[in-house]
C-alpha cells in the first residue's frame, strides 16, 4: 500500500514539473507570433514590420521640380496692369508746347481721351489730338489707313530712330492711365508712353493755354 502511494506521488510530481517546464516555452513561442501592438502612439513592431519601416525610411525623397521660363519668353510677355508709366506734370507739358504748328516729329504727342461733348464745353490743350477712349477703345489697334480714315489725321507713331513719346490725359487722370495701358496692349513701347495724371483739371488750375475745339460730336 505504501509503495503504491509513493509511486503515485512520484508520477504526480513528475507530471507537474514537466508542465511547469514546458508552459513558458509555449508562451514565448506564442508571443513571437503576435501582431504589432500600438500603445499611446508608439508601435511595437514585429521583425517583418521593422523591415518595412526601414525600407520606407531608406526610400529617397524626390526633389521639387522648378520650372523656369526662358528669358526670351519673359521679355515678350508684358502685363500692362503691372506697368508704371512716366508721370508728366503741368510744367513738363507746358514747356514742350510748340509756338506754332508742331512738326511730325514733335515730342511729346499729347492725346486727349475725353469725349467730344466734353471738349466742346471746355476746349483742349493746344495741339493735342482727340482720341476718345470710351467711344473709340480700339483706336490704337487700327492700321494707319483705318485710323486716318476714321479720325482724319495720321495715327500717332513712335519711330525707332527718335525719342518721341505719347502722353495721355483726360479730365482727372483715370481714363488717361487706362488709355496708356491699351496702347501697350496694341504694341506701343511702354518706355515711351506717359500719363498726365493731373490732366485737364490740373491744366486749368495752373492757367494753361486753352484751344477751342471744333471737331465733330
Amino acid at each position: 500500500m505504501a509503495s503504491t502511494l509513493q509511486l503515485t506521488v512520484r508520477r504526480t510530481a513528475s507530471a507537474l514539473s514537466s508542465t511547469a517546464f514546458k508552459s513558458p516555452t509555449r508562451q514565448i513561442l506564442r508571443s513571437k507570433a503576435l501582431p504589432a501592438v500600438t500603445t499611446r502612439g508608439l508601435t511595437v513592431c514585429s521583425r517583418r514590420s521593422t523591415l518595412i519601416s526601414q525600407k520606407q525610411y531608406q526610400t529617397p525623397i524626390r526633389p521639387q521640380t522648378q520650372i523656369r521660363w526662358s528669358s526670351d519668353k519673359a521679355e515678350k510677355t508684358v502685363d500692362p496692369e503691372s506697368l508704371t508709366f512716366r508721370q508728366w506734370g503741368f510744367e513738363d507739358i507746358n514747356s514742350t508746347l510748340p509756338a506754332d504748328e508742331p512738326s511730325p516729329t514733335h515730342s511729346p504727342v499729347l492725346i486727349d481721351v475725353r469725349e467730344p461733348a466734353e471738349l466742346q464745353g471746355t476746349g483742349i490743350i493746344p495741339h493735342a489730338l482727340s482720341i476718345p477712349l470710351a467711344s473709340q477703345p480700339d483706336a490704337m489697334y487700327l492700321t494707319p489707313d483705318e485710323f486716318e480714315t476714321r479720325f482724319g489725321f495720321p495715327k500717332p507713331t513712335l519711330d525707332a530712330g527718335s525719342d518721341s513719346q505719347l502722353v495721355f490725359y483726360c479730365k482727372a487722370g483715370v481714363r488717361a492711365d487706362a488709355a496708356a495701358r491699351l496702347a501697350v496692349q496694341a504694341g506701343y513701347d511702354p518706355q515711351r508712353i506717359g500719363v498726365y495724371m493731373g490732366s485737364w483739371l490740373d491744366w486749368v488750375r495752373n492757367g494753361g493755354k486753352v484751344e477751342f475745339w471744333d471737331g465733330d460730336d
